[in-house]
């Protein structure tokens, strides 16, 4: 298998209204099905174990996605500008060696990226979770209609906002939405929340009418399956 590469992605974190900026990071890559069991586990000792201050770290599943985003697991590591600066900048430990020696015998790389969020509406870290790659052409006048129309939103539902800085894939995402939910059921019904709400049906078409013109690149689904 190819080698894990640190890489940048989408993360989630609590929070209850908008926030200050957030850092993150991530690795994609695949696993097979009958390695995830002890992939998770080297993952789990290890990152119980050894914890930076300031920073949280997230395993997800790529459940839903297509055929160009089709990387089964991500990690995310996501903290204030000042703690993922000093996770990054000092020298790689032994343990954290290790722990690449060990998963590299289960994974293969598929991608990484890095960015911010910089609006998060809703208690968070919901354990499913829809996430958009957009291509946004005025960045302020789409950040000013999400905010708007949050007020919109289910309380039960997590919003979260962002930039994606550098690995873009070749489609040239810009930014990324994530909708979080408490469970499938609820990830399916989506949207239904506004068939019967005329106020926040209005509110989703002038959002739409007003965030600028925006491309989607993607979408898919992602379950947390661990945070440490």
């Amino acid at each position: 298998m190819k080698k894990i590469y640190l890489s940048l992605l989408i993360f989630s974190i609590t929070l209850s209204s908008i926030a200050q900026t957030t850092y993150w990071t991530s690795y994609n890559f695949s696993i097979d099905p009958e390695n995830v069991e002890s992939y998770i586990n080297i993952a789990d000792e290890h990152f119980k174990n050894n914890t930076s201050d300031g920073v949280t770290t997230y395993l997800y599943e790529n459940h839903i996605s297509d055929s160009n985003n089709n990387y089964t697991h991500s990690i995310i590591l996501a903290g204030s500008l000042e703690a993922m600066g000093a996770l990054y900048d000092s020298p790689q430990s032994k343990e954290w060696e290790l722990f690449f020696a060990k998963i590299n015998h289960f994974t293969e790389s598929f991608s990484s990226a890095m960015g911010n969020r910089t609006l998060a509406f809703n208690n968070g870290d919901k354990p499913v979770q829809k996430y958009y790659f957009l291509d946004v052409a005025d960045p302020a006048k789409y950040s000013a209609a999400f905010k708007k129309y949050a007020q919109y939103r289910p309380k039960s539902h997590q919003a979260l906002f962002g930039a994606t800085t550098s690995g873009h894939s070749p489609e040239g995402e810009s930014h990324w939405i994530i909708i979080g939910f408490d469970d499938f059921k609820s990830a399916i019904e989506g949207n239904s929340y506004r068939n019967n709400n005329p106020a926040a049906q209005k509110a989703w078409e002038e959002y739409r009418g007003n965030r600028g013109d925006t491309k989607l690149i993607r979408s898919g689904l992602r379950i947390m399956l661990r945070k440490w």
